[in-house]
C-alpha cells in the first residue's frame, strides 16, 4: 500500500510538474493559453510555443532524469555503495572531455556530433575504470577508487583544453554544467529508443541486482555467473549515463541522491526501485530546469545548477553519516 501511494504521488507530482513546465519559462502562459495549447483547439501561438517548444524540452527532461536515476541505482548496487553515481566512477568526466575536446578541434560541428561524442567519452571511461579495477574479478572498492582517480584525470582534460581554447568556453561551460536549452523533439527521439531498452533490460535484470547486494560469495553460491552480471549492468548503466550526458550534457547528484531517497521510501527490492528512481529523477530534472529558465527569466540558469544545489548539501550529509 506504502508504494502505491508513492507511486500515485509521483505520477501527480509529475502530472502537475509537467503543467508548471508548459505554463512557466522565459514568457508565462495563462493558464487559459496553457490549456488551449495542450488541446491544440485551434492554430495559435500558444500551441505553437506548447508543441514545438516546452513539451519536447519536458519529455527530455524525463527522460534524461529517468535515465540518469537508473543508471544511478544500478552503480550503487554493482558498488554495495550509496555514495556511487555516474559521477564517482568517471562517466561525466569522460562524457565532458570528449565533448569539449570535440568544441575545440572542430568548432563548426553540427550540434548531431556532439552527442556522438559525448557518448563515446563515457564508454571510453568506463572501459578504463573497468581494466583498472579489475583484478581476478570486480572489487567494488577497486571499481569505486578507479572511477574517482579516471574521473579527476578527464577533469583536468577539460580545465586544459578550456584554458586553451577561449573562443568555445561559454559553450562549453553551458553543455559541462547540463542544460536543456534548444532541445526539441529531434533530441527526444535521438534518446528514446536507448532509454526505452536500457530501461527495459535494467528491470528483467533487477532479479540478479537484488542476489548481487547480498554479497559475492553468495551470489556465487546461488549460482550466478556474477561477473557477467556485473558486466551486463555496468553497460546498461553507461548506455543510460551516456545517452543522458549526450543529449542534456553533465546534470550531476541525480544517480546519487534520487536512488537513495528511493530506497528510503520504497525499500531495496530493485524491482520495485528501479521504476520508482526513473519516476523520482525525472521528476527532479523537470524541476530542475522549469526553475533555471523561470526563476531567473530572461537569463536561463542550467538544471545541473539547481540539481546541484539540491545534491551537494545531501551527498555531504550521507558521507558524514557514512564516516560515523
Amino acid at each position: 500500500m506504502r508504494i502505491r501511494m508513492l507511486v500515485v504521488g509521483l505520477l501527480i507530482a509529475l502530472v502537475g510538474a509537467v503543467l508548471t513546465g508548459i505554463k512557466f519559462g522565459g514568457v508565462a502562459m495563462p493558464l487559459g493559453d496553457v490549456i488551449s495549447g495542450l488541446l491544440m483547439l485551434e492554430d495559435s501561438l500558444a500551441a505553437k510555443l506548447v508543441w514545438e517548444y516546452r513539451m519536447p524540452r519536458i519529455f527530455v527532461a524525463l527522460l534524461v532524469g529517468a535515465n540518469l536515476a537508473v543508471s544511478g541505482a544500478i552503480l550503487q548496487g554493482i558498488a554495495r555503495n550509496p555514495l556511487v553515481d555516474t559521477n564517482i566512477l568517471g562517466m561525466n568526466d569522460g562524457a565532458g572531455f570528449a565533448a569539449v575536446l570535440m568544441m575545440t578541434i572542430l568548432p563548426g560541428l553540427p550540434v548531431a556530433g556532439l552527442p556522438l561524442s559525448a557518448f563515446a567519452g563515457a564508454i571510453l571511461a568506463t572501459a578504463i575504470v573497468y581494466v583498472l579495477a579489475w583484478k581476478k574479478g570486480m572489487s567494488p572498492i577497486r571499481l569505486a577508487l578507479a572511477g574517482i582517480a579516471v574521473g579527476a584525470v578527464f577533469d583536468a582534460g577539460i580545465t586544459a583544453l578550456m584554458i586553451g581554447a577561449t573562443d568555445q568556453v561559454g559553450a562549453a561551460l553551458l553543455w559541462l554544467k547540463g542544460s536543456l536549452w534548444g532541445r526539441g523533439w529531434d533530441h527526444f527521439f535521438t534518446l528514446l529508443p536507448w532509454s526505452v531498452l536500457s530501461l527495459l533490460g535494467a528491470w528483467l535484470l533487477a532479479g540478479k541486482m537484488n542476489v548481487i547486494r547480498l554479497g559475492d560469495q553468495v551470489s556465487r553460491g546461488l549460482g550466478m555467473r556474477l561477473e557477467l552480471a556485473r558486466t551486463c549492468l555496468l553497460l546498461l548503466a553507461v548506455v543510460m549515463a551516456g545517452s543522458a550526458v549526450a543529449v542534456a550534457g553533465t546534470i550531476g547528484f541525480v544517480g546519487l541522491i534520487v536512488p537513495h531517497l528511493v530506497r528510503l521510501w520504497a525499500g531495496a527490492d530493485y524491482r520495485v526501485m528501479l521504476p520508482v528512481s526513473a519516476l523520482a529523477g525525472g521528476l527532479l530534472v523537470l524541476i530542475a530546469d522549469t526553475a533555471g529558465r523561470s526563476l531567473f527569466a530572461p537569463t536561463e540558469v542550467p538544471a545541473g545548477v539547481f540539481t546541484a544545489v539540491f545534491g551537494a548539501p545531501y551527498f555531504l550529509y550521507l558521507l558524514r553519516k557514512a564516516l560515523r
